[in-house]
């Protein structure tokens, strides 16, 4: 017997002893199991923090409670008057004997007859124990039936037959528990095999379906996500069930693993144990999701040696990562091959023959192709040619084959074979062309080589990248995972018939050389291996680098290099710059020089966007990237003048629809509204909403007419429930502080702003537009909200100076988390005067919370400056707002003092709370 266990029996030989005798109140013996287990689950959780291993921890704490509930059940079998057997059994993981530190334990109370014909003492003893262990704060679950019922829910239901699978015996009868164990293995298990294997196989893939087929997430779930603990208990049962054993070592003894496959999954798996053991002791409860702010604080406890804790972070996550696609690689090898020996036990006998000439069978260049997959001829293939390390995976993209499990064990055998002569072979170089040309067949290639450590290999640059985490916030996944997510994107724009990706589709049939379209995405992120301050700079050293072992020269070089220096221009520019205004696009087309060159960025930043983050492209998004690339497509294609006078022209082709739909009886206020409105207003504006503004400011000067001079506004809402937001239009005339008190009125309704864009006429009448949405990210459809919003707006309107605090609650932060430590959101605030020409720029980043727009306002008025234009979005619960502000005479701030008092005020109102 181990120590730890002889000191556990010794401890609780001496503690639990008042309670076997029987003179305790029940009051008393549940305050004896209560501090039993306080003093114990202290001492595991000292081994916990001193670094003992997760299934260490786990084991030890399902042995602890053998021995509470084994003292809990003799001691309530003590008071039985009939003698019939009963066994109480751990099922699920408990069942396994282990068990993470806030895990629900699932008991069954093993009876000998039908559940419904229970003698009184023995539901007396059933009773006795669940309540005393629910009155000691255990979280159970039970279930109480015979063997027949036993058999009959595992036949029944596959997730109950799991979960019996792994039933042991704590206490109770034994021959009870063995006939159990005789009868569900000939009952349960022998048969219905081909069921169990496809339930298997059907939550395997739902679950990863479920987290986009890949370990490498940002903030994965420890348990549920790929190549998380379910994926190793689901290769247990499905082992149990096909080899009668859950001893994943018997697997090597019949060469289904290697032992490096089977080291790595157990290493995996007690990594797996000892970071859920963490989670649970950080929340004081079962907790499987690996948040970002969690992450800092794991590796923190787990002692990793870096300095800072974003290094920390970095380096515990690599492990993370390396240790879930080991175990994600592995199981699902093994359920390929236990799918392909299914497959090929349906064809014998009869199917066997009937079959026989549908199974293709082809032999080339020392290959094997079967079944759609793809096997060596032999294990010496690559020991005579290594060249055909490339050409394997140019076979497998030609004929659409999968690699075979023996394949990619074959691959790894020879990693030492991608050496620097390899790299700079021109017969791997001319292969690699030839698959990087075939546009729309590129991304399967590119996981096929990745998966198996080609990649990597081959190209180093892309190798650095391996289980990266990106610190950026919006960054669901890690460098290598968003790059080839990248190149999917691109990949499914071939067979895409989706109205909204036809433009996308269209740029990608034009793109003359694929190959260097493929290069520079795999290069894009490169440099974020450098822990250089702007990874584009590292991006575009390895650039070069590549170029010159690949022998890419000329035009091609330059696209590659113009692709990697500019992939977040584009981007960049749409959404905090003002593209509206002339200037801000001819200074973007001239850093485009060509339409090609454009077009290919666009692309480029539409599946760079797409592979960021699920929530990463919107429909505004969208429209911010079409309406800078058709501007600077004009200015690049018909000049400057041009372009300009297509300006007028487009406004004036607006001014006339909107007269066709308002009639003469607007003729007056249309020509003022156009006169008087700011050039960006009319640019790529939609002819349906000119009207909804002219008439609220037809609306507004009516009521400012009518008033005593006092404040005046006039509104509209228009609610979008498929965009999931409602558009508020507010008139007034343009007063100190107006902005400022709008977001105040409508934070103090809890209102979240999604978007916004302000327009001032010449006569000082403001047409704001505010898109809003409640705190469940829907259309704001209460009118009392509506009418609370109005309200406050005129109270407001009407005093000069007012305490936000009065109407505003404490800041709300959305990703508001309970952790005290870890990696907390990364917030800014950045002021230029360099990014435009009349404006000063103040670019912010914030965790997103009610009332955080009207508290940016306020600091830029308390410095003295005035707001001409925003840029307003929202992401993932992160605000992202770049505002143009000015002196109240124009042009750009310039006093240090000013800037520095500025910047302070930014800084406090975006701090989190």
């Amino acid at each position: 017997m181990p120590v730890h266990l002889k000191n556990l029996a010794a401890h609780a030989k001496k503690a639990l002893k008042p309670a076997s005798q029987g003179h305790l109140s029940p009051a008393e013996r549940i305050a004896l199991y209560k501090r039993f287990m306080k003093i114990e689950e202290h001492r595991i959780r000292l081994r916990h923090r001193a670094g003992a291993g997760g299934l260490e921890i786990a084991r030890a704490r399902s042995e602890l409670l053998d021995v509470v509930l084994d003292s809990v059940f003799k001691t309530a079998l003590l008071k039985r008057t009939s003698k019939s057997p009963i066994s109480l059994v751990a099922t699920g993981g408990y069942g396994r004997g282990t068990l993470n530190p806030a895990s629900d334990i699932d008991l069954l109370f093993l009876l000998p007859r039908a559940s419904n014909k229970l003698p009184k003492d023995l539901e007396e003893l059933v009773h006795e124990v669940l309540y005393l262990l629910w009155d000691v704060g255990f979280k159970v679950g039970h279930a109480c039936r015979s063997i027949a019922e036993c058999i009959q829910q595992a036949k029944a239901d596959q997730e109950n037959k799991t979960s019996l699978m792994d039933a042991r015996r704590i206490a109770g009868d034994r021959t009870l528990f063995s006939e159990f164990r005789k009868r569900f293995e000939k009952e349960a298990l022998a048969k219905g095999q081909k069921a169990f294997f496809e339930l298997r196989r059907k939550d395997l893939r739902g679950r990863h379906r479920k987290y986009s087929r890949t370990v490498f997430l940002q903030e994965p779930n420890v348990k549920e996500g790929c190549g998380g603990m379910r994926d190793y208990h689901n290769i247990l049962w499905v082992t149990r069930v096909k080899r009668k054993t859950a001893n994943l070592k018997k697997l090597v003894e019949v060469k289904l693993l290697t032992r490096t496959a089977h080291r790595e999954i157990e290493e995996a798996y007690d990594f797996l144990n000892r970071v859920r053991n963490e989670l649970h002791y950080q929340a004081g409860k079962s907790s499987d999701q690996l948040t970002l702010r969690l992450q800092g604080i794991v590796a923190t406890e787990f002692r990793y040696p870096q300095r800072s804790i974003l290094r920390r972070t970095e380096a515990f996550m690599r492990d993370y990562y390396r240790h879930t696609r080991n175990l994600y690689q592995h199981t699902t090898s093994l359920m390929e091959i236990f799918e392909i020996e299914q497959d090929d036990q349906k064809d014998t006998g009869l199917t066997s023959f009937l079959n026989l000439g549908r199974r293709k069978r082809e032999e080339f260049d020392g290959f094997i192709a079967l079944d759609g997959r793809i096997y060596p001829a032999n294990q010496n293939i690559f020991r005579h040619d290594t060249h055909r390390l490339m050409r394997l995976f140019q076979h497998a993209q030609l004929r659409n084959l999968r690699l075979s499990p023996p394949m990619r064990k074959l691959v790894k055998k020879h990693w030492e074979d991608i050496d620097r002569p390899f790299r700079y072979s021109k017969q791997n170089r001319d292969t690699f062309e030839a698959m990087l040309s075939r546009r729309g067949e590129v991304a399967r290639s590119l996981r096929r080589m990745h998966r198996v450590g080609f990649l990597g290999r081959y190209l180093p640059e892309f190798g650095a990248l391996d289980c990266l985490v990106q610190h950026e916030f919006f960054h669901r996944y890690t460098a290598d995972e968003h790059t080839l997510r990248f190149v999917e994107n691109i990949d499914a724009l071939v067979d895409s018939d989706e109205p909204g990706t036809a433009l996308f589709r269209d740029l990608f049939r034009h793109i003359e050389d694929p190959y260097t379209f493929y290069l520079a995405i795999l290069l894009h992120d490169s440099g974020r291996s450098e822990n250089v301050r702007e990874h584009i700079d590292g991006s575009a050293m390895l650039a070069q680098r590549l170029c010159n072992r690949l022998q890419v020269h000329g035009a091609r070089r330059r696209m590659i290099m113009f692709l990697v220096d500019h992939h977040l221009t584009f981007w960049r520019y749409a959404t905090t710059r003002n593209i509206e205004d002339p200037e801000v696009v001819r200074e973007f087309a001239l850093l485009m020089k060509t339409p090609a060159r454009l077009d290919a960025l666009m692309l480029f930043t539409y599946a760079d966007s797409r592979a960021t983050s699920e929530e990463s492209w919107n429909d505004w998004k969208e429209t911010l990237l079409r309406q800078l690339h058709r501007s600077a497509k004009e200015f690049l294609t018909h000049g400057e003048e041009r372009f300009n006078a297509s300006l007028r022209s487009d406004k004036q082709a607006l001014k006339e629809k909107v007269m066709t739909s308002m009639g003469e009886g607007y003729a007056s206020e249309i020509e003022e509204h156009f006169e008087r409105m700011p050039a960006s207003y009319f640019r790529f504006r939609d002819p349906a909403s000119v009207p909804v503004h002219i008439r609220t400011v037809r609306d507004f000067l009516k009521r400012e007419s009518e008033s005593d001079g006092g404040f005046v506004c006039s509104g509209q809402s228009f609610d979008y429930p498929d965009r999931g937001y409602t558009e508020f239009v507010i008139v007034s005339r343009n007063r100190p502080y107006f902005l400022q008190k709008v977001c105040c009125a409508i934070a103090a309704q809890e209102i979240n702003i999604v978007s916004a864009d302000f327009h001032t006429r010449t006569d000082g009448i403001v047409v704001d537009l505010f898109r809003v949405c409640t705190t469940d990210f829907g259309p704001v459809t209460d009118e009392r909200q509506r009418q609370g919003f109005i309200d406050t707006l005129y109270h407001l309107g009407r005093i000069e100076h007012y305490d936000p605090a009065e109407f505003l609650k404490p800041k709300k932060n959305i990703l508001k988390s309970k952790e005290k430590t870890g990696i907390s959101f990364p917030v800014r605030a950045h002021i230029s005067n360099q990014a435009h020409p009349s404006c000063t720029t103040v670019e912010i980043q914030a965790v997103d919370r009610i009332g955080l727009l009207h508290d940016l306002f306020h600091a830029i008025n308390a410095a003295g400056l005035d707001t001409v234009h925003a840029r307003i979005g929202t992401e993932k619960g992160a605000a992202v707002d770049t505002l143009y502000v000015t002196p109240p005479g124009g042009g750009q701030a310039t006093d240090p003092g000013q800037l520095r008092q500025l910047h302070y005020l930014l800084e406090e109102a975006i701090r989190p709370s």
